[in-house]
């Protein structure tokens, strides 16, 4: 598969844009109707509607980004939700850290099924059908959770559901953000930002809600979200056939004809984890979001252990990293293009700067306190940790559509997002587990151990991704 690589860049690509025929570009660029960008094209018996991914000249792409950044804001929302519950439901369900890390081992499943099944979904029902199938699960789970679970056992299994929809909803939104054919950084970071800025409110509005014993009230705000989702997407998403995808796969494999054939089979799990593109993204995913949401998890339970009892202000602090994530995100569309040569060396740099704030994170955590003073540093060196660690997701992701083969754009993506949400659950409950039995002093230092894995792998892109050097 290494060949298909380098072999990918040479060959004539056949893109969307090229579909259209000449007319009805000049019609858009006059300024007609933006149906006038839309082409229709017969395919195996059923009429598709072809389009470039140009918000500018197509007016349901702009519907598209709008859906995928009230998605990521459930995204945020419910990531950070368990980790700022933490302390309460250890009190409510009468159980331990340990047991309410369960939950994170719980999304893992839902996440692994997300990349066994989400190429089938896509064939079956189109991305249409998938983002439904994905936002009808977070109305349940929510719906159940705003319920408050009489048991921890129906609570924790409600992000089976969550990590399954997440799964495909992630997948879905990086690969529109990253194929959109202009300002794709500007919107990836955008989109990314959103989740931070979800994450950020997460920690002080639950406390709010803890504090008034209504704290499984918070979950109607994801639910309305996905509520708000889910009217959005039958429109947004309404060409988005299984249909169409099949013929954009087909281009994508560079077939001779359009005629129906049944050569075009989908790759095999077995191909996609021989690809150096999908292994690599795969894995500096997993280390990522492993340490990304360790951090924001863990963050408020640990302050609480170690540094003061008072909720409000520890949730303050922890909010410090998620708006510096927030801030990192939004930000680093605008100034990656403008500094950096391409979005792989802009994430060497902050890959580099997140590694030393973390090893600031680590010697400003071996004091134990609650003054004023060593707080705002703690806050600073947060938001800070958080502001560079941030762009590395969204960069990771354009990375990926640049360096992997068309034909993988949806599996590739789709297979390495749901490993990645396997570190987004598993290595927040193996630091959870390891607390348990060290203390909740040694959340830095664990923390800091992830940032410098993924800071490894991420160099390691060069060595391995041959034919690739002009974004590398």
């Amino acid at each position: 598969m290494e060949s298909n690589l380098g072999g990918n860049k040479d060959q004539t690509e056949v893109e969307m844009t090229n579909m259209l025929d000449q007319e009805s570009r000049e019609l858009s660029s006059q300024g007609w109707s933006l149906d006038g960008a839309i082409e229709d094209v017969e395919w195996r018996g059923q009429n598709i509607k072809i389009y470039p991914l140009d918000y500018q000249k197509v007016g349901i792409v702009k519907s598209q980004i709008v859906c995928c950044l009230v998605m990521f804001s459930v995204f945020g929302l419910s990531d950070q939700t368990v980790g700022s519950l933490i302390p309460t439901l250890t009190e409510k369900y009468n159980i331990s850290n340990v047991t309410v890390s369960l939950i994170f081992l719980i999304q893992v499943c839902g996440y692994t099924l997300a990349s066994l099944c989400n190429e089938r979904l896509h064939r079956l029902s189109g991305t249409r059908g998938a983002m439904l199938t994905a936002c009808v699960l977070c109305i349940i789970s929510y719906t159940v959770l705003v319920s408050k679970p009489s048991s921890f056992t129906l609570f924790s299994f409600c992000y089976f559901p969550l990590g399954l929809s997440i799964g495909i909803l992630d997948s879905t939104g990086n690969v529109l953000m990253g194929n959109l054919l202009i300002h794709k950084n500007e919107w990836m970071g955008i989109m990314h930002g959103l989740y931070g800025a979800s994450a950020m409110i997460t920690p002080p509005i639950t406390s709010y809600f803890v504090k008034a014993n209504k704290w499984s009230s918070f979950y109607a705000l994801p639910l309305s979200l996905s509520l708000l989702g889910m009217v959005i997407i039958p429109f947004a998403f309404k060409y988005e056939t299984a249909a169409k995808y099949s013929y954009i796969w087909a281009i994508h494999q560079k077939v001779d004809s359009l005629e129906e054939e049944d050569t075009d089979q989908p790759p095999t799990l077995k191909e996609l984890i021989r690809t150096p593109s999908v292994v690599l993204y795969a894995t500096f995913l997993f280390l990522y979001l492993g340490a990304e949401l360790s951090t924001g998890s863990w963050l408020f339970s640990y302050l609480l252990a170690t540094k003061s009892d008072d909720r409000i202000k520890m949730s303050w602090v922890t909010s410090s990293y998620w708006t510096g994530l927030t801030v990192g995100r939004m930000g680093q569309g605008f100034v990656t293009k403008r500094i950096f040569a391409n979005e792989y060396r802009a994430s060497h740099t902050y890959a580099m700067i997140t590694l030393f704030f973390y090893s600031v994170f680590v010697i400003t955590g071996l004091h134990n306190g609650a003054e004023v003073w060593y707080l705002v540093c703690l806050f600073i060196t947060v938001f800070l940790c958080g502001v560079f660690i941030g762009p590395l997701f969204p960069n990771a992701s354009i990375v990926a559509m640049q360096v992997l083969p068309k034909k993988l754009h949806i599996s590739g993506v789709g297979v390495a997002v749901a490993i990645g949400g396997c570190g987004n659950a598993m290595l927040p409950y193996l630091v959870g587990v390891a607390m348990h039995y060290v203390g909740m002093s040694w959340l830095p230092v664990l923390c800091w151990f992830m940032v410098l894995s993924f800071t490894i792998v991420w160099r390691l892109y060069p060595r391995y991704l041959v034919g690739c050097e002009e974004f590398l």
